[in-house]
């Protein structure tokens, strides 16, 4: 009796590790594969969102506000349309669009990234922004080039529409 109840022993101990190595394989397949899955919905949410353009340089007190959050500007933060960009009494911020035009954002302003497409094969060339206040300062990129009427600028007084290369504006504080 003593044998048998080896054999059924190690025949059962033997059949539970085997168990427990396939749970455990299993347990990382399932964890890589939802890991896979993950990273490829991350991925396809973030190249969904419209870049752009990036932070090229930040003086003083600057900000980007995205979805209602505020955070301080910091060098190649990626630029997402609707996104705005604030500069303190002491601000300044350089920023480089995808189409390879030029911002300089001057101190106490407030502008709006309303919309941004630079898609050439496409022949999909806008970009339109909002000056709520302060000085903005402008060189054309492609869009301007390939567009004529594809860049336009808006205050609360008036609409720029760009066919030159570069130029300055400045918005009065409406409070003022």
């Amino acid at each position: 009796m003593r044998t048998s109840n080896k054999k059924y022993d190690i025949e059962h101990l033997n059949r539970s590790l085997i168990l427990s190595l396939l749970k455990k394989k299993f347990m990382r397949i399932s964890l890589i594969t939802i890991c896979l899955v993950f990273i490829c919905c991350i991925g396809m949410a973030t190249a969904e969102e419209p870049r752009a353009g990036f932070v090229k340089n930040v003086s003083g007190q600057a900000f980007i506000e995205r979805n209602k959050v505020t955070l301080p500007a910091k060098v190649k933060d990626r630029l997402m349309e609707n996104d705005i960009l604030i500069t303190g009494s002491s601000g300044s911020m350089g920023v480089i669009l995808q189409d390879n035009s030029v911002m300089s954002i001057g101190s106490n302003t407030r502008l709006v990234i309303s919309k941004f497409v630079f898609e050439p094969a496409d022949e999909k060339l806008s970009f339109i922004a909002q000056i709520k206040k302060g000085t903005v300062v402008y060189l054309t990129g492609l869009i301007a080039k390939l567009n004529h009427s594809g860049v336009r600028f808006e205050t609360p007084a008036a609409t720029c529409g760009i066919r030159g290369t570069h130029f300055a504006i400045k918005v009065e504080d409406p409070g003022n």
